[in-house]
């Protein structure tokens, strides 16, 4: 099938773009985008008119919607910076700076310390604020909006005083603010301070103050991932998922007792990812009520098309195979905390920020997708 300008051939059609979370792991979505910008020409303007993301994928998010005039370009920028990164980009992981949060971390949570005088969170992203600032440019999405290649896009945080999820997004004028249980759509001007808040990490990353409010990682309470991109007008979704897509065997039990970098792993791996496939599931059966009785349908509710690109491989797999391409300081404070490289895997799939490590993710997205070519292109033309 030849490449076509998706926007061009059905001008009518409102595909979006969902990015989750995942920390590290949304280097994987970039190898997505890069086999999905040669599935439409050169110059082509931004496929996906609506694009929502939280966590780390609201980065990429708002690094793609302020490139919406030229999908290519967006994808070449985000490619050059995820093949690149350092974990200094993200956080300070010398040892001087590490001993130094961590103990004041510990003395101020569990010693004789007031935890109100002391850091709020196990590391400082403050690398990452400036990182941001270099490469995002709000402006650059107004002007996406203002000539049409961008019908609207949102990114997800947690509120840690209210407990709810709230989505912040800007767009198009007919797209209305909305209210459900525990979750929110507010239409604001987007700032880095939102980035920040939706991709902070709990107890790893410290809470961002918007407004009255303390925000944290999005994707905790976000119980309906794709909700979002539905209420922004998407009829099609584009899901770019962060974990494999097949059932693991079952692993021989353990001999002892699940480490704390076991627990920390598989804490972070609920928080991330298993909203996502439950939201599949009721989107599947909703999708199957209506066709099968379309009359019957007092709600108003409608049928939303979706493709899903997951890896094929266990992303943790691959970081521990990395493991050691982190600096020794951040290697000896993992260590102090009782998270090795054989028992620490999936904490640090989030955490490795390596360019080495990225790249393979890059070049896995990028194969998974290329797999579904067909599939993909009839998809974004339809």
């Amino acid at each position: 099938m030849q490449p076509v300008c998706p926007q061009s051939s059905n001008p009518n059609s409102r595909t979006a773009l969902l990015l989750g979370g995942g920390g590290a792991r949304a280097a994987y979505q970039v190898g997505v985008l890069k086999a999905l910008s040669e599935l439409v020409p050169k110059g082509c303007p931004n496929p996906f008119p609506i694009i929502c993301g939280t966590s780390a994928g609201s980065i990429n998010t708002v690094a793609m919607a302020s490139n919406a005039n030229n999908f290519h370009q967006g994808v070449e920028r985000i490619t050059q910076v995820w093949s690149n990164f350092k974990l200094e980009h993200v956080f300070y992981a010398d040892a001087k700076n590490l001993t130094r949060r961590i103990s004041r971390w510990a003395w101020c949570n569990f010693g004789p310390g007031n935890w109100r005088n002391g850091p709020s969170s196990l590391l400082d992203n403050t690398p990452l604020r400036h990182l941001l600032n270099q490469h995002v440019d709000f402006n650059r999405i107004d002007q996406a909006i203002s000539a049409g290649h961008l019908h609207g896009y949102c990114i997800t945080a947690c509120s840690y005083t209210s407990g709810e999820s709230k989505t912040f997004f800007d767009g198009v004028e007919e797209i209305d603010s909305w209210q459900r249980n525990r979750r929110e759509g507010i239409r604001c001007k987007l700032s880095i301070d939102h980035l920040m808040a939706s991709s902070a990490i709990p107890v790893i990353f410290p809470s961002v103050k918007l407004g009255e409010e303390h925000f944290g990682d999005g994707s905790m309470r976000q119980s309906s991932p794709i909700s979002p991109a539905i209420h922004l007008g998407a009829n099609k979704v584009l899901i770019i998922g962060l974990r494999i897509n097949e059932d693991e065997e079952t692993p021989e039990p353990p001999e002892h007792r699940p480490s704390l970098g076991q627990i920390s792993g598989y804490v972070l791996d609920t928080l991330f990812l298993n909203s996502l496939q439950s939201d599949l599931e009721r989107m599947s059966r909703t999708n199957r009520v209506l066709k099968d009785h379309p009359d019957d349908n007092p709600e108003q509710l409608k049928q939303i098309h979706y493709r899903l690109v997951a890896p094929s491989r266990d992303i943790a797999d691959i970081a521990q195979e990395h493991y050691d391409n982190l600096p020794k300081s951040f290697r000896m404070a993992l260590k102090l905390l009782g998270m090795g490289k054989s028992n620490s895997r999936r904490l640090v799939s989030y955490l490795m920020f390596d360019g080495v490590f990225c790249q393979r993710l890059i070049d896995l997205g990028y194969k998974d997708a290329m797999k579904q070519r067909d599939s993909l292109t009839e998809f974004l033309s339809s």
